[in-house]
């Protein structure tokens, strides 16, 4: 008893003098808080520009008791300064390196700056280092020169900081080091040497640096790495094979670079061991290829196999019906082909199935879903399978995703979704489907999302469904099927609704603007729908696409265009609309494209329209618009790309500001009663000179809502070329035309109209335009289409023209042309005597021969008599005789009679002087005629 009261005593005067000493070497801290790191604490506060409201506890003496800072129990020093995601904002004082024996600090997750590292030196026992997010003044800093200090350091986090240095130091002291996380800062190296000598990492995150090159062969070296990440970077090259010596690694992510070659080889070969651990393999999107090997089934462990976006291919193995823990199998967008294995149907942890857009064939049967219990999503989209599924089975999952588009899936309609009471996303477009809506769709339909049905072959009535989500966005894409009967209401909380190309009848819902506010896309075009539009469209202040053309509608345009400020474009073509157009249309200000062709829309284009400054697309043909081209388009729509005003009551001149469109590619002004002359200015039109694919904005694309383009608005245009009317609509974008045919233009087609290099269709026909053809015709290099025809034109076509290769439609028939018709490769494919009629001057292939064309093309019995002359082996030996005793008898005259020699070399002399006078003259004339040209030109 008396020996444990002596232990007892000992251990409490041991506690005491230790509280002692520590209390006369900490100063004023009355047994607390150390005064000089508590200085150093409020030193920090001082430099924060925005204090949080976690700091307002920083005041008193006892800084152990403020908020993120902890103490230690004995000592008092602060051992650990934990502020993550206060809210902070300001600069960090170097005096925290006062707090030397600190081992935590985490200052990530704030709006911090800091000049440098240079005070993490003084922190000697830091173990635990996060400056997630802040932000270095010198984006160049060698941060690893102040960290390399810190021996003790376990886990570091420089995630976000925006630096450039990768880091470099002489001698490399971090060997305690664990976790590095270095994620998304911007490099751009190659991964650094001193990445090796971590040898205790074991979790390593690179991803969003912009490293370059390939990995080094020394990261087979780090034996404790369990977490690799080098994703969202631009490495390249084979996987190193001293992968496969990482037998501790558990998760490998490797996406989005531009690696290559078969990854499977290093990974999966018999001396490796990494298959062992390796629950997460994510390589999406890089370059990788190769055919899957058989052993796959090998990485027993895998939970998550993403092998997206790469290049393999061969057939899924059957060993893949081994990996018993896997749970997400991504295999999309790859070249992969054969059918899909059985053996899928024994991942029993399966929850979600991707094998989206590749070249799998086959039968899909029950057997692939038959222990799948914890399935979720399946995707098999873009492939060529055929589901044969009984109507009776009674699926074992509960699916969120549905994806299986593309797949043959009818014709009647899936009896076994009738029991799927969670699905989000329903989409089986183009699925062989021809059937009817069953009755108990609607009782699937309340947790929708995304509903894709297009392409198929459904008829009856649209179906009622019921309230969709109310989480995120909703799709309703019924169009290009057989529905008929009227427009129904739909959930009102849908934001992209597309029931076009069906049989709709009936007029559009009067209050739809007031039943789905919520909507971005509208699209019923190409139905059978009559009536007036419905004011209370001007109620979905967040519509972005408005498509009502091909239909019957009537009346006037309504007047509330100004509450659709979100809309891109407006397309109400086809129809039989009338009126005058509201001058609200012009109020829209971030419209893009108009659409208002083939109506019966009347008066002038309304002033109002130059306030759309980012228009791109305007089509306002095939109405009875009249008054004069209005000279504030040129002015104002500096965007405009495509302007088709054909068939219209347009009359004056075309006013020189339509030259200020620089980015116009398609102009139509035909069949209208504009006179005057063509602008010589039309050269300025430089997006005809320079070819350039265009921007994104010719397709206004749902992408946001669906993984497909079966909800996209592509741009259209109908253009009278090659002789015919022809739609274009993906292929728009590449299309460069001037068609101002059937008007009153006079004078000279001017030459700088022939600049344009990029053109592919020029129609200047059913004019009163004079003159000659330029010379310069052959400038026109991409040409494809060209016609002059009805016009005055005069004199020869110029032998330019046989240089456009591109060539597959012209006519100039109807003009005063004349003289020889020229002749080239392109040329003589065009052999229709049609494209040259009305030209009474004309000749040559394919009309008459020119005059004296018989002289100098004999006839082929002519030709074949002097080819069996001259075949004849005793005229060549004659021939050859007779030349000899020619040459000789005049050559031994001129040199024994001095007269005739004398004679012989006047005359060469005489014929030489006239031959080089007549050249130097010729040579001067054309000198002076191009400096003519060039001074017209310049004029």
């Amino acid at each position: 008893m008396g020996k444990t009261v002596t232990v007892v005593e000992i251990l409490g005067m041991l506690i005491l003098s230790q509280s002692l000493f520590f209390s006369c070497i900490g100063g004023d801290s009355n047994g607390s808080c150390i005064k000089y790191e508590r200085d150093a604490l409020l030193t920090f506060k001082a430099g924060l520009v925005s204090n949080s409201i976690s700091l307002s506890s920083w005041s008193g003496d006892d800084c152990c008791r403020w908020e993120g800072v902890s103490c230690h129990n004995i000592t008092g020093h602060v051992i650990k300064l934990d502020l993550f995601s206060n809210f902070l904002t300001g600069k960090i004082s170097p005096y925290l390196g006062n707090l030397s024996n600190l081992q935590y600090l985490h200052l990530g997750g704030n709006r911090l700056t800091t000049d440098n590292l240079h005070f993490v030196a003084f922190l000697s026992s830091l173990k635990y280092f996060n400056m997630e997010g802040v932000a270095f003044v010198d984006k160049h800093e060698n941060w690893l020169q102040s960290v390399n200090m810190i021996p003790s350091l376990v886990d570091f986090s420089l995630h976000d900081c925006g630096l450039y240095n990768s880091g470099h130091v002489s001698h490399f002291n971090l060997t305690s080091l664990e976790v590095l996380n270095l994620r998304y800062n911007k490099f751009h190296s190659t991964i650094p040497s001193w990445f090796s000598n971590i040898t205790n990492v074991q979790h390593l995150d690179l991803s969003g640096n912009f490293f370059r090159g390939s990995l080094p062969n020394e990261i087979g070296d780090l034996n404790s790495l369990a977490f690799l990440d080098v994703s969202v970077n631009s490495l390249e090259g084979n996987l190193p094979i001293t992968f496969g010596k990482l037998c501790n690694l558990r998760e490998l992510y490797m996406e989005s670079n531009n690696f290559s070659g078969e990854i499977f080889g290093p990974l999966g070969d018999s001396q490796s061991c990494i298959q062992n651990n390796l629950v997460y393999l994510d390589i999406f999107n890089n370059s990788f290829s190769g055919i899957l090997p058989n052993n796959l089934g090998e990485f027993k462990s895998l939970e998550l196999l993403n092998l997206c976006k790469n290049a393999f291919s061969g057939p899924i193995p059957v060993s893949i019906g081994q990996l018993s823990n896997l749970k997400l199998l991504d295999l999309s967008y790859n070249t992969l082909r054969g059918p899909i294995p059985v053996s899928v149907g024994q991942l029993q942890n399966l929850s979600t199935l991707d094998v989206v857009n590749n070249s799998l064939d086959g039968i899909v049967s029950e057997l692939h879903f038959s222990k799948l219990k914890r399935l979720r999503f399946l995707r098999m989209s873009k492939n060529s399978l055929v589901f044969d599924i009984g109507p009776n089975w009674v699926a074992p999952f509960q699916l969120v995703s549905i994806r299986l588009s593309s797949c043959k899936l009818g014709p009647q309609f899936p009896q076994w979704l009738k029991r799927q009471e969670h699905i989000e996303t329903l989409m089986m477009s183009d699925a062989s489907i021809s059937d009817s809506m069953p009755d108990w769709f609607g009782n699937i339909s309340s947790s929708f999302m995304v509903l894709d049905l297009s392409h198929n072959q459904i008829f009856g009535t649209l179906p009622k469904l019921e309230k969709f989500s109310e989480y995120g966005y909703s799709t309703i894409l019924l169009n290009s099927n057989k529905f008929e009967g009227p427009v129904i209401d739909f959930p009102s909380d849908a934001t992209v609704l597309d029931i076009s190309d069906n049989l709709l009848h009936g007029q559009i819902p009067e209050m739809i603007g007031k039943r789905m506010p919520r909507l971005e896309f509208l699209m019923i075009s190409n139905n059978h729908l009559n009536g007036t539009i419905p004011v209370s469209l001007c109620r979905m202040e967040s519509l972005t696409v408005l498509d009502l053309s091909k239909n019957q509608l009537s009346g006037e345009l309504p007047h509330c265009w100004r509450n659709l400020q979100a809309l891109h474009l407006i397309d109400l073509s086809n129809n039989m609309l009338s009126g005058d157009v509201p001058i609200s249309l012009g109020s829209i200000k971030q419209l893009l494209s108009l659409h208002l062709q083939n109506n019966s829309l009347h008066g002038e284009i309304p002033m109002s329209l130059k306030n759309l400054k980012d228009l791109q697309f305007l089509d306002l043909s095939m109405n009875a618009f009249a008054g004069v081209f209005p000279p504030w388009i040129g002015e104002s729509l500096s965007s405009l790309t495509i302007l088709s005003l054909h068939s219209n009551k347009l009359k004056g001149e075309i006013p020189l500001q339509l030259c200020y469109l620089f980015s116009l590619r398609i102009l139509n002004l035909a069949d209208n009663m504009m006179e005057g002359s063509i602008p010589a200015c039309f050269g300025n039109f430089t997006a005809m000179v320079v070819y350039e694919k265009e921007r994104e904005y010719w397709v206004y694309s749902t992408q946001g809502y669906t993984e497909s383009n079966n909800g996209d608005y592509d741009e259209k245009l109908v253009v009278f070329l090659k002789g015919r009317e022809l739609e274009y609509t993906r292929t728009l974008q590449f299309l460069r035309s001037i068609d101002l045919s059937g008007n009153n233009f006079v004078g000279e087609i001017p030459k700088q109209l022939f600049n344009l290099s990029s053109l592919q269709n020029l129609n200047l026909s059913r004019n009163r335009l004079d003159g000659h053809i330029p010379w310069n015709i052959g400038d026109l290099n991409m040409i494809e289409s060209l016609d002059l025809s009805e016009n005055d034109l005069s004199g020869s076509i110029p032998p330019a023209i046989s240089h456009l290769n591109f060539l597959s439609h012209l006519n100039l028939s109807f003009n005063n042309l004349s003289g020889r018709i020229p002749t080239g490769n392109q040329l003589q494919t065009l052999d229709d005597k049609s494209i040259y009629m009305g030209n009474n001057g004309l000749c040559g292939p394919p009309l008459q021969g020119c005059p004296g064309d018989e002289g100098k093309f004999p006839t082929q019995a002519e030709n074949t008599r002097k080819d069996n002359i001259i075949d004849m082996p005793w005229f060549s030996s004659g021939l050859g005789m007779g030349f000899v005793t020619g040459y000789v008898g005049v050559c031994s005259i001129l040199y024994f009679k001095k007269s005739w020699r004398y004679a012989w070399f006047q005359l060469v002399d005489r014929v030489y002087d006239k031959i080089w006078v007549a050249v130097a003259i010729k040579a001067n004339q054309l000198k002076r005629m191009f400096q003519i040209c060039k001074f017209e030109e310049s004029a």
